[in-house]
């Protein structure tokens, strides 16, 4: 008996579902499998997210109260509460497995497969980005496992949990954006992003170029007339102000934060932290020199030693069989991820380039000006703020040279990112980092 044709509808369904999600599950999938491999057993420390979202459950902020451990730093002493310095982006999407699992429940493995996830939506987004095939098949394992998203992901801990949150956000905005989403939509996932880590809300220019440029070939970023021309254009303005208004509640919700936890809403509890690492040699030059003066907490003072970690930073020596091993101050990203070196070469016919930049320069002016260029880490795990902004940049560059030299040479750099990436988690395992 013929199938009817309500039945070849729900099967053509299903076989577009299949073709539409196979391939980012098993990109996802697969990704996952090598992160559990390469760290099978993670160290089970400073999870602070998690008891933040135990917190937040019991209708507190004080982590102290659900039993955060003592010795984890980077709490706030307020009476006898504990708070967290930091936004609760994680901890928001922590919320419902806690809610099952209480602070049983991992974040270093909920690190594992949000990064995994990552990867997955990096193909998604390069797929909007209609860059060619070859450059997709280099781009996802170099993110994967050539760049400091692989360190960070695989340890989970505070820190790196919030930035790979934050890039997830940020990969869900620019999805967003490319998608044709209502632009508070975007904005929305970047006031998570913000909420997870601070500097990424330096990305909205990012967006709101895309929303004055696109379908307008004439406007010009650093051209003040194209700016008069855009507001000047209601259906502009209009996204424009989507755009903002999406961004709002977070701001918001920062004062009511800030005022819940230290009965002030300019007060985030940075400053606490900073004061407490008063005498820890947490910056490479403190190491090298304790007597090394101590800048302030954001200080233009702080910038060479970013530019040196980023750019500079060696690995160290050691005369044994290993000869080098990462230092636990950071790695130059010329070895840690020199595939990123194609960025550069993008041309400047993508719409997308100059956005890119833009958003890259200003998150790093409250990342350069930072006292602490984000030890204990392997790299320069602050990059992660701006990740995805580079990594399109890199896609472009490897879509813009696709000669067979160039080719092979980029093949060449992703697999030493990679082999990079791996010497990086091993030594992370061996030395408990």
């Amino acid at each position: 008996m013929p199938a009817s044709s309500g039945e070849h509808g729900a099967a053509d369904w299903a076989i577009d579902l299949v073709r539409t999600f196979w391939l980012p599950l098993v990109i996802f999938g697969s990704t996952l499998v090598i992160f559990l491999l390469s760290r099978p057993d993670p160290i089970r420390w400073y999870e602070h997210e998690v008891y933040l979202a135990k917190a937040i459950l019991n209708g507190t902020l004080d982590v102290g109260s659900v039993g955060i451990p003592d010795f984890w730093q980077d709490t706030v002493k307020i009476g006898d509460a504990k708070y967290l310095p930091y936004g609760p982006g994680s901890a928001i999407l922590l919320l419902p497995f806690v809610a099952i699992w209480g602070t049983d429940f991992s974040s270093i493995h909920f690190a594992m497969v949000l990064g995994a996830i990552n990867v997955a939506l990096l193909w998604y987004a390069l797929k909007l980005l209609d860059v060619t095939s070859t450059t997709k098949i280099l781009m996802v394992p170099f993110f994967a496992f050539g760049t400091v998203h692989f360190y960070a992901a695989t340890t989970g801990t505070l820190w790196f949990l919030n930035h790979v949150t934050a890039v997830f956000f940020v990969l869900i905005a620019i999805i967003l954006l490319l998608r044709g989403a209502p632009p508070y939509l975007p904005a929305i996932a970047i006031g998570f992003a913000y909420l997870s880590r601070g500097p990424t809300l330096l990305a909205a220019p990012f967006f709101l170029y895309y929303i004055l440029r696109y379908g307008h070939d004439d406007f010009r970023l650093f051209a003040v007339e194209s700016w008069l021309a855009a507001l000047k254009d209601w259906g502009r303005t209009r996204r424009l102000l989507m755009f903002a208004a999406g961004l709002v509640p977070f701001g918001i919700f920062t004062l009511w934060y800030n005022w819940a936890r230290f009965d002030d809403p300019f007060q985030s509890g940075y400053q606490a932290v900073y004061e407490a690492y008063a005498n820890i040699q947490y910056s490479y030059y403190r190491a090298q020199d304790p007597s090394a003066p101590r800048f302030n907490l954001f200080d233009i003072r702080n910038i060479p030693l970013h530019l040196h970690v980023l750019f500079m930073m060696p690995p160290d020596f050691h005369a044994d069989w290993s000869i080098f091993r990462p230092s636990p101050y950071g790695l130059s990203i010329l070895f840690t991820s020199p595939a990123y070196v194609f960025a550069l070469f993008a041309k400047g016919r993508h719409m997308l380039k100059p956005a890119c930049w833009l958003a890259i320069g200003l998150i790093c002016i409250p990342l350069f000006l930072h006292y602490s260029q984000g030890w204990v880490q392997f790299g320069y795990r602050f990059m992660l703020d701006f990740t995805p902004f580079l990594l399109i940049l890199t896609a472009f560059g490897f879509d813009d040279n696709r000669t067979a030299g160039s080719r092979r040479l980029q093949l060449a750099l992703v697999v030493a990112s990679i082999a990079a990436g791996f010497w990086g988690r091993y030594w992370g395992n061996e030395l408990g980092w």
